[in-house]
């Protein structure tokens, strides 16, 4: 098991604000993602022309499959996908190789 990391993009659907999305992502951070195992943080992004980016670190790949799984269904995820323009959602799966950061070097 290695860890893994998602990068998952997407634009919001026709007449959501960033700033709304901002407040459900952090309900459903809370209330849902933080709470899975496996789960070691997330970042999300916002481009000048609007696209969202979101990259998401996980213990195992596994971890992040098991939280697709519970995510697809959980009542605590559907405000937030609701905001979302789901022919533009576009997710992928990376197993890490390197990691450096001025810290831990």
């Amino acid at each position: 098991m290695s860890k893994t990391f998602e990068i998952v993009t997407f634009r919001l659907k026709e007449g959501v604000t960033h700033e709304e999305f901002n407040k459900e992502t952090m309900s459903m951070e809370r209330n849902f993602l933080g709470k899975l195992h496996g789960f070691a943080d997330r970042d999300t992004g916002i481009s000048d022309d609007g696209e969202v980016a979101v990259v998401l670190h996980w213990d195992s790949a596994e971890d992040a499959q098991s939280s697709i799984d519970k995510f697809v269904d959980a009542e605590d995820t559907k405000s937030f996908t609701a905001m979302i323009d789901m022919e533009t959602f576009k997710m992928r799966r990376f197993s890490l190789t390197d990691h450096y950061d001025l810290v831990s070097g």
